[in-house]
């Protein structure tokens, strides 16, 4: 197989689209990808990111593209969780403190921790296009917006706490890991023999 129809197989099966990295990934020199721009079978939607012609714009995707560090969490992780079916108006991510974004987006809510945190609760989830991204786990989420619920919408808040205290998946056991990992365990024990 050419080195062309790889990435022809490669955008027939990744949902249209193909990046920098994929083709390093592939052992695909990455003048290819100016090839089939040119001829017209790709475009570029931004650096590194290019689409063909059945390719649909996944904003979820090509953000965390961007940033790698960036962690889908709070409204973002609750929305790709399918906890909300309301869309969320800006991505809202958490990264390591000190992370610093270079021309980041206007609808951007930044949230930041510690090192020793970051990893906890991360999964990989489909964006509504399809295409893997990271977010923050249910139970992850449900710490984030106790830990801080000072700053969390209340309607949200109740609403997401009720739904995790009726949703059948919740791992309980999971959640108190994270909370105990978190130094917040008291917090939580707290906010949940309410609900439950």
């Amino acid at each position: 197989m050419s080195n062309k129809e790889r990435m022809l197989h490669h955008l027939a099966h990744h949902n249209g689209i193909i990046t920098y990295k994929d083709c390093k990934t592939l052992g695909i020199p990455t003048v290819y990808l100016t090839r089939l721009e040119q001829e017209g079978t790709i475009f570029r939607v931004e650096k590194g990111i290019y689409l063909d012609a059945n390719g649909d714009y996944d904003d979820y995707y090509f953000f965390q593209y961007r940033f790698s560090k960036a962690i889908y969490s709070y409204t973002s992780a609750l929305y790709l969780l399918g906890v909300t079916d309301e869309i969320p108006q800006y991505f809202e991510v958490t990264v390591p403190r000190g992370y610093r974004f270079n021309t980041p987006p206007s609808n951007l809510l930044i949230h930041t921790t510690t090192k020793n945190f970051i990893e906890i609760g991360v999964t990989r989830i489909k964006t509504p296009m399809g295409n893997y991204v990271q977010a923050y786990d249910l139970e992850r989420t449900i710490c984030d917006l106790i830990i801080n619920r000072n700053h969390i919408d209340t309607e949200l808040f109740v609403k997401t706490l009720q739904s995790f205290a009726k949703n059948p998946n919740k791992n309980i056991g999971k959640l108190y890991d994270y909370a105990t990992k978190m130094q917040a365990i008291k917090d939580i024990k707290q906010t949940l023999e309410v609900l439950m």
